[in-house]
C-alpha cells in the first residue's frame, strides 16, 4: 500500500475531526484525550487505548488513518511482579500487551482509511466498531481476575500477542500475589515452548524458539520460578 501525498488533502484538519468526534463518545467513559491517543486506566493502573496513526511517511505512506487499540497490564509489558514505580498520564498503543486495530476487532483484515474519501463515511465505520466491538470488551477487561478469566473470549482484539497468553497470565498471577498459579502457569508455557523446540527441529524456527527458551530460563530466575521441564 502507498499512497502519494496530496499537498491539497488537509490531513490533520480531517483525522482532528474524526478524534474529536470519537472524543466526544468515549469521553463520559472515562477516556482523556493526549495527543493522537484517547486513554483510560481502569483496575487502577491497567490502561485501555484508542490511537490514530496517520500514515507511514518511511514506507511512502500518507494520507492513511489506522485506529489501534490497546490495554495494557504493566507487569506483562514489564516482566516484572513488582508494582511500576513510576506509572505515567497515559500510555501509547504499542507500550499495549493486547493490540489490534480496527477491522480486525470485527473478525476482517485492518482497516486503512483512504482520507481521500468521505470523512462522513470514516467516522460512522470508526463509531460502529468502537461501540460494537471496542468498548464491549474493555467493559469486560477492566480487572486482572477478568483478563485472566476472559482475554480468550476476544481473539479479534488481542491480534499480536494472542500466543502469549499463557506467559502473561502467569505475570499477572505473580503480581497478585498468587505464587503457585504463577509457578503453574509459566511452566505450562514453557512446556509448550519445549514441545515446539522438539517438533520444529532442521526448520527456521528451530533457532527461534531456542532462544525464546532461554530468554524464558532467564526470566524465570530472575522472578524466582523453578523451571520444570516435562518433555
Amino acid at each position: 500500500m502507498a499512497f502519494e501525498k496530496d499537498k491539497q488533502l488537509d490531513t490533520k484538519k480531517i483525522v482532528d475531526a474524526i478524534e474529536n468526534a470519537v472524543y466526544a463518545e468515549v469521553k463520559p467513559l472515562g477516556f482523556k484525550k493526549h495527543g493522537r491517543t484517547l486513554h483510560r486506566f481502569v483496575g487502577e493502573d491497567i490502561s485501555q487505548v484508542i490511537n490514530f496513526q496517520t500514515g507511514c511517511p518511511p514506507k511512502g505512506v500518507y494520507d492513511v488513518l489506522w485506529v489501534n487499540i490497546g490495554i495494557r497490564v504493566p507487569e506483562c509489558m514489564l516482566r516484572s511482579f513488582a508494582c511500576e514505580e513510576s506509572a505515567k498520564k497515559y500510555y501509547h498503543e504499542y507500550e499495549c500487551n493486547i493490540r489490534a486495530r480496527l477491522g480486525e476487532v470485527e473478525g476482517g483484515e485492518e482497516k486503512a482509511y483512504d482520507l481521500h474519501l468521505s470523512e462522513e463515511e470514516i467516522l460512522s465505520d470508526i463509531l460502529r466498531q468502537i461501540k460494537d466491538y471496542v468498548i464491549p470488551c474493555f467493559s469486560v477487561l477492566e480487572s486482572r481476575e477478568a483478563i485472566l478469566e476472559k482475554r480468550r473470549y476476544y481473539p479479534n482484539m488481542d491480534v499480536m500477542n494472542h500466543r502469549l497468553i499463557l506467559l502473561e497470565n502467569a505475570m499477572i498471577y505473580g503480581r497478585m500475589g498468587k505464587a503457585e498459579e504463577a509457578q503453574r502457569t509459566f511452566n505450562e508455557y514453557y512446556n509448550s515452548k519445549a514441545g515446539e523446540y522438539k517438533g520444529h527441529e532442521g526448520q527456521k524456527s528451530h533457532q527461534y524458539i531456542k532462544s525464546h527458551m532461554e530468554y524464558l530460563e532467564e526470566l524465570a530466575k530472575s522472578l524466582g520460578i523453578e523451571i520444570r521441564n516435562k518433555t
